[in-house]
């Protein structure tokens, strides 16, 4: 019962707006959180070369990489206060998951300056989603298709062309939107999902 006087954190979009949008190049800024996974504009059927579709030019390419790997290296640092471990796991998501719960998140959003690239917010966020997405990205199958900036980046599945926006899965954690939904049973129910879709065309 008392669970119903929690104060609300803002919808995702409302945060992805303040923290994330103003990063984005000014007349592509995107104002809102995208679907957690689609099929990508370009897929006709066939498995996908990542690097054939790979818009980036090479030095944004390599720096989305960068990037990529540097937030990814500072999430297992960073975890190690919540769960002590030596890579990036699902036992590690879960307690990491667990942790961020509203009142620690609103504390967060409460001492994030928005125009402040290094704010805690965006760094929260960007660690939670490439945790997500170093995960995927273990399995065979998966790889990243990089963007600017690097948390527009997402994972694709080469076979099906489903795209997983593991950075806007991170937005929504940290709103009122998804802060409860648990996201390694989300990951596992995205994975499902694409697997049958995969058998379902594999017996067309």
């Amino acid at each position: 019962m008392f669970g119903l006087f929690r104060k609300k954190l803002p919808h995702c979009d409302d945060l992805f707006q303040i923290y994330l949008s103003p990063w984005y190049i000014e007349n592509e800024r995107p104002t809102m959180t995208r679907p957690d996974i689609y099929i990508i504009a370009g897929f006709e059927g066939e498995p996908l070369n990542l690097e054939e579709i790979q818009y980036l030019p090479d030095e944004l390419l390599h720096q989305a990489k960068e990037q990529i790997k540097v937030i990814t290296d500072a999430a297992l640092k960073d975890f190690q206060s919540i769960i002590q471990a030596d890579h990036l796991t699902f036992e590690v998501l879960d307690a990491v998951d667990k942790y961020y719960n509203r009142q620690i998140i609103s504390e967060i959003i409460k001492e994030s300056n928005p125009e402040d690239y290094a704010n805690l917010y965006l760094t929260s966020v960007c660690e939670f989603g490439a945790t997500i997405g170093n995960l995927f990205n273990e399995l065979e199958g998966f790889d990243w298709l990089y963007s600017y900036p690097y948390f527009h980046s997402i994972i694709v599945h080469k076979e099906t062309g489903f795209g997983i926006t593991v950075f806007d899965w991170a937005v929504k954690k940290f709103s009122e939107y998804g802060v409860e939904d648990g996201f390694v049973a989300k990951f596992y129910a995205a994975l499902e999902s694409i697997q049958k879709y995969q058998k379902e065309n594999n017996e067309a």
